[in-house]
C-alpha cells in the first residue's frame, strides 16, 4: 500500500516539477500548462514512477530502468524536472541492496547518467553539483539506515543468543544441583536404610531364640533411623536456607566419621579391618565429604550384596598428592549358615543402580578416578584416588 501511494506521489510530483521548470518567471501554473506536455514525456515519467513499486524487492533492476528512462529523456530533450524517480531509486539501492559493491556500481551509473543528461540535453538547466547531489544524497541516507538496521538486528541476535545461553546455563545448573542433591539423598538414605533392613532381618531371625540379642539389634535399627533422620534434616535444612527456619548447622560428615561407619558394619556381622593414616589436616571440605561418601557407599554395597559375615578391609591413606581409598570385601566360598550369635541374615536388598556410578561421579568432580570390580577368587574391591588439589589432579 505504501509503495502504491509512493508511485502516485512521485508521478504527480514529477509532472508538477517538469511543468514548473518550463514556466517563465512570474508565470502561473495552470491545467493547460500540464496538458501541453508531450504524451511520450508523460509516459516516460509514468514508467519510471511505476517501476518504484518493486524498489524493495528489486532495487538494482528498478534503478537500471529509471536510469534508462532518464537517458531517453535527455536524448528527447524534454527538459528539467525528471530527477524525483532517480532520487527514490538511489535511496532504495542504499537501503535494500545487501551487496555494497553492486550498490556502488548502481550509484556510479546513476551519477554518470545524471551528469550526461545535463550535457546531452541543452534545454536542461541543472548544474554539475546538483547533478551529483541528487542521486548521491538519497543513496547515502538509505545506506546509513541500512547499516543502522543491520546493527540493531545484530544486537537483537546477540541478545537472543545471550538469553538462550543464559537459559541453557540455568538448566545445566538446575540439572547439576538436582544430581548433587540426588547423590546426597542416595548416600544418606541407602546406607542407613540398608543397615536398618539388615538389623531388622537379623532381629526377626533370632527373636524367638535370643530375645536379648534381638532387642540389641532393634536398638541398632533405632540408632540407624535416628542417624538417617538427622542427616536428612541437615540436608533439607541446607535446601531451606533463607526460609527463616532454625536449621541444623552441625558440621558436614567427613573422614573423621569413617570409624563410626566401620562400627555400624561390624554390627551387621562383618569382620572389618580399618586403617586410616597420614590424613592431611588442611584437606578441603569437598574432599572430606566425597571421601566419606565413597567409603559409606562401598559399605552400603557390602551390606546389600556381600552376604552374611564378610571380611572387609578399609584403607584410607595419603599417596603423593592424592588421597587413596581402598575398600575390599571377601566372602567365604562356602558361606556358613547365619547364627543367632553372628546376627547375620541372608537377605536380598534391591539395588538402585546408582551406587558405583555416584561414587565414580564424585571422584570425577574432584579430578580423581574410581575403579570397582570383582577380584578373583571371591572378593570385590573399590579403589579411589582423589587429588588433594583439584586444580592439578
Amino acid at each position: 500500500m505504501a509503495d502504491s501511494v509512493l508511485v502516485v506521489v512521485v508521478f504527480v510530483g514529477s509532472l508538477l516539477t517538469v511543468a514548473l521548470s518550463e514556466l517563465d518567471d512570474g508565470e502561473p501554473l495552470t491545467v493547460g500548462t500540464l496538458g501541453d506536455r508531450p504524451v511520450a514525456a508523460i509516459a516516460l515519467l509514468a514508467v519510471a514512477s511505476a517501476a518504484l513499486w518493486w524498489r524493495r524487492s528489486h532495487p538494482l533492476e528498478v534503478t537500471a530502468l529509471v536510469i534508462a528512462v532518464m537517458f531517453v529523456w535527455a536524448l528527447a530533450h524534454d527538459g528539467d524536472g525528471n530527477d524525483l524517480p532517480l532520487m527514490v531509486a538511489t535511496y532504495s539501492v542504499g537501503r535494500y541492496t545487501a551487496d555494497h559493491r553492486l550498490g556502488f556500481a548502481a550509484l556510479a551509473a546513476a551519477v554518470a547518467v545524471s551528469l550526461l543528461g545535463s550535457v546531452v540535453d541543452t534545454t536542461q538547466q541543472v548544474d554539475v553539483l546538483p547533478a551529483l547531489v541528487l542521486p548521491v544524497l538519497p543513496w547515502y541516507v538509505g545506506r546509513r539506515l541500512r547499516l543502522r538496521g543491520d546493527y540493531v538486528a545484530l544486537l537483537r541476535e546477540r541478545a537472543e543468543r545471550l538469553e538462550a545461553d543464559h537459559h541453557a546455563r540455568a538448566r545445566r545448573a538446575v540439572a547439576d544441583e538436582r544430581a548433587r542433591i540426588a547423590r546426597e539423598l542416595h548416600d544418606v538414605v541407602a546406607h542407613q536404610v540398608s543397615m536398618m533392613t539388615v538389623q531388622a532381618g537379623a532381629a526377626k531371625t533370632i527373636a524367638r531364640d535370643d530375645p536379648d540379642t534381638a532387642i540389641d539389634a532393634m536398638g541398632d535399627v533405632e540408632r540407624a533411623g535416628r542417624e538417617a533422620l538427622g542427616e536428612l534434616r541437615h540436608l533439607l535444612g541446607v535446601l531451606r536456607v533463607g526460609s527463616g527456619v532454625d536449621d541444623d548447622l552441625r558440621p558436614q560428615r567427613g573422614l573423621a566419621d569413617v570409624p563410626t561407619l566401620a562400627d555400624e558394619l561390624r554390627r551387621t556381622g562383618a569382620d572389618v579391618n580399618l586403617s586410616v593414616t597420614d590424613l592431611p589436616a588442611d584437606r578441603s571440605a569437598a574432599l572430606d565429604l566425597s571421601a566419606y561418601r565413597i567409603v559409606q557407599e562401598s559399605m552400603t554395597n557390602i551390606v546389600k550384596h556381600a552376604g552374611p559375615n564378610p571380611s572387609v578391609d578399609v584403607a584410607v591413606a595419603l599417596d603423593d598428592d592424592a588421597l587413596v581409598i581402598e575398600v575390599v570385601n571377601t566372602v567365604a566360598i562356602a558361606a556358613p549358615v547365619p547364627t543367632a550369635a553372628g546376627r547375620g541374615v541372608e537377605s536380598v536388598l534391591p539395588a538402585s543402580g546408582f551406587g558405583i556410578a555416584g561414587m565414580r561421579e564424585r571422584a570425577s568432580l574432584l579430578g580423581g578416578t574410581l575403579n570397582a570390580g570383582r577380584q578373583p577368587p571371591n572378593s570385590f574391591g573399590v579403589q579411589a584416588r582423589l587429588p588433594l588439589d583439584p586444580e592439578s589432579p
